[in-house]
């Protein structure tokens, strides 16, 4: 599978810019609280795949959630990078 050839820190989009509501970005980096703590509840390749195919995800001050099919993404957007925070199945 495609994911599990790439490292679990960073990944680049296959476009120049994904659109999420409005965010643009040209990566997705997992953060150090995302691989030490919640790795093992989500696989990076559901994050990724999951962030990738949701159009609506909400705002929450400066961050943005998914919520929905039961899992909850939690990321923020530095500069052109989408950087995902927590992710856990409910």
């Amino acid at each position: 599978e495609f994911f599990s050839l790439i490292s679990p820190k960073t990944i680049y989009s296959l476009f120049d810019y994904i659109c999420v509501t409005l965010v643009y970005f040209r990566t997705i980096e997992a953060s150090e609280h995302y691989l030490e703590h919640h790795l093992q509840d989500m696989p990076w390749e559901d994050v990724v795949e999951k962030v990738l195919k949701t159009k609506h995800p909400r705002k929450k001050g400066k961050n943005y959630e998914i919520e929905e099919d039961g899992t909850y993404i939690l990321f923020e957007i530095r500069g052109e990078t989408l950087i995902i925070i927590n992710a856990k199945r409910r």
